[in-house]
């Protein structure tokens, strides 16, 4: 199938696992190039090695806690660089809950939701930027 993202240039937040590796695979083998972002560096590398080995492209890796504006505008300008532009960002970071929802105490809810809002508007922020230079693009948020 070609979904036209041939040359585009991607940021996959929470990429080294479950929707976000499925997500960075899919876009790899689309022809795009692909940053994968995460808090956890083995993790990361294990991904990597899964796009490599599925699509035959090398993935550009960066840890980053997506709740910290400082490492998003860090992973953006680095990938940017990297890539020469940005075209597409994909919040993807967050976590969810394996307990009944009586018993998630309100320290986890936050946390949560930290990760999964704060993090999408943090990086959302650094790549505006970027996307607009480029003439326009897409921010996906996954929640």
């Amino acid at each position: 199938m070609d979904l036209g993202l041939r040359g585009k240039r991607a940021i996959i937040t929470g990429g080294s696992k479950g929707i976000g590796l499925a997500t960075a695979i899919t876009l790899a083998a689309e022809g795009a190039q692909v940053a994968i972002v995460a808090r956890n560096a083995g993790p990361l590398q294990e991904a990597a090695k899964a796009i490599r080995e599925k699509t035959g492209t090398e993935p550009l890796v960066l840890v980053a806690d997506a709740t910290s504006g400082d490492d998003a505008r860090r992973v953006v300008e680095q990938a940017a660089q990297h890539f020469g532009g940005l075209d597409i960002l994909v919040n993807n970071a967050g976590t969810s809950a394996a307990a009944p929802f009586e018993k998630v105490e309100a320290e986890a809810w936050g946390a949560d939701l930290d990760l999964k809002l704060l993090g999408a508007v943090n990086f959302a922020r650094a790549a505006l930027p970027h996307l607009r230079k480029a003439g326009g693009g897409a921010i996906l948020n996954v929640t």
